[in-house]
């Protein structure tokens, strides 16, 4: 699925085994997965976001592992994924995608647009598509 006036290179997708993820294509490869709740060693479940925004500093608390994927989609989820779409698929972000070794290993992040200038970038790409 795509998002409403978002670039067509992120998109969303429900598997037919319940999985979601937001996953970035560009120029015909495949880049990153950037959101996606997964299962542990342990069987539990946990956001890849909120794992990702503690190991990373970005968040004080830590993420909460569920103990079945429909706990993590009640109680996680769905109204934080739509703030996170709110909060970051706009005109102030852009689509951060970086790769080494030809496309050997490639990778993609959502940032604010004064974070992109951070760093270097293989592709900066707002995410707004124009009118």
């Amino acid at each position: 699925m795509n998002f409403l006036g978002i670039i067509p290179e992120i998109s969303g997708n429900i598997s037919q085994w319940g999985d979601f993820g937001i996953s970035v294509m560009f120029q015909g490869i495949f880049w990153d997965i950037v959101a996606a709740p997964y299962r542990t060693r342990q069987g539990e479940y946990c956001c890849s976001l909120c794992v990702d925004a503690y190991e990373n500093g970005y968040a004080e608390e830590k993420p909460i592992y569920y103990s079945s994927r429909k706990e993590l989609w009640i109680q996680h989820c769905y109204e934080p994924f739509l703030k996170w779409a709110n909060d970051n698929l706009n005109s102030s972000h852009c689509l951060c995608l970086q790769e080494i070794e030809g496309g050997g290993i490639t990778w993609a992040k959502i940032k604010t647009l004064e974070e992109a200038k951070v760093g270097s970038w293989k592709f900066i790409i707002p995410l707004v598509k124009d009118k």
